[in-house]
């Protein structure tokens, strides 16, 4: 029989439960990932780089990935693998330029991995569109 000191030891390895509930939880409705705030940690609006649509929420990731998914299903049917790729970059490119405009090029190219060229060239293009 284990002494009183290493059944002391052996309760106290255990992991504690918090008393503390979330009160607030956020879930992807695409990919299931979810956020979980804690009491007094509320917010009103939805975590960094997610977006609530008709009483749906999706995280950062997929709604990069639905821009995308939705320029490759305007592409023609004939389109090639490579040029599918460059319109899924584009598409994520001109994404991250929309969600935010006043974010520094340079920041952008990082998250989307490509050039600061091809970030102010994709900018200039959306101007351009909008204007017209």
């Amino acid at each position: 029989m284990p002494s009183a000191a290493a059944q002391q030891g052996a309760q106290s390895a255990r992991p504690k439960t918090s008393a503390v509930k979330p009160t607030q939880q956020w879930r992807c409705e695409r990919c299931d990932v979810s956020i979980t705030y804690m009491v007094g940690h509320e917010r009103n609006d939805p975590p960094a780089g997610w977006a609530k649509d008709g009483g749906r929420s999706h995280c950062l990731r997929c709604r990069r990935a639905q821009a995308a998914e939705e320029a490759i299903e305007r592409a023609p049917a004939d389109t090639t693998r490579e040029e599918r790729a460059k319109i899924r970059a584009a598409a994520i490119l001109d994404f991250e330029i929309q969600r935010d405009p006043d974010r520094p090029n340079g920041e952008i190219a990082k998250v989307v991995r490509c050039s600061v060229p091809a970030v102010v060239k994709s900018h200039r293009r959306i101007e351009a569109l909008a204007e017209a």
